[in-house]
């Protein structure tokens, strides 16, 4: 994807946070966030932004997506908070939250204006508002979970144009449905988190 394809997407994604009440959003909890955007884009016909990434012992992560955040937060056109170094068993790592400002929503009226924009922005929301439905306690627990995640080491990779398990088991799901009963885009969004949500209350797993 482009650059200004990355931007349109983390600028509606920190907006629909907004509305969904989770900003300032961590650093690595908006990155898990990312993730489960990428993997369910397809269940409403959108192309995931960045569909391949390495798996990271903190989590998903993607570095160039974390450039492109970083550099929104130093042109003004996000907010940055909480901002702090830390160094721990895994390594060094840089703390922050993401929030919008005035500048954000002036540029988010001018990428509505645009298909793509308008139906992005309604895909992303629908995301962000089933996590947010979720236990607030299984937030950072649930893409650890995800089946394109589970059973893999460290260092792999995670490609989802040549495999995506998330979207075969969240259609999987309607198999179970009574005939002739099929649900909504909607519906099928958050039965698979509410699925990563019951996986969650079974503990913690080695990421």
């Amino acid at each position: 994807m482009s650059d200004g394809i990355t931007r349109t997407w983390l600028i509606l994604l920190v907006d629909a946070c907004q509305k969904a009440g989770l900003t300032p959003i961590p650093k690595d909890r908006f990155h898990r966030i990312i993730y489960l955007s990428n993997c369910l884009a397809p269940l409403f016909q959108e192309t995931p932004e960045a569909a391949r990434l390495v798996k990271f012992r903190r989590g998903p992560f993607y570095p160039h997506v974390q450039w492109q955040l970083d550099h929104l937060g130093a042109v003004g056109v996000l907010d940055i908070s909480g901002l702090s170094y830390i160094r721990d068993e895994v390594g060094s790592w840089m703390l922050a939250s993401y929030g919008p400002n005035q500048s954000t929503a002036v540029i988010i009226e001018r990428l509505t204006m645009t298909a793509y924009g308008r139906r992005l922005a309604e895909y992303l929301t629908e995301v962000v508002f089933a996590f947010a439905a979720l236990r607030g306690k299984f937030w950072d627990e649930v893409a650890l979970h995800d089946t394109n995640y589970v059973g893999r080491g460290e260092d792999s990779m995670i490609n989802l144009d040549r495999e995506n398990l998330s979207m075969r088991t969240a259609e999987h799901f309607q198999t179970l449905l009574p005939a002739g009963i099929r649900p909504s885009q909607r519906q099928e969004l958050f039965v698979y988190l509410r699925f990563l949500e019951r996986l969650s209350e079974k503990g913690p797993i080695a990421v």
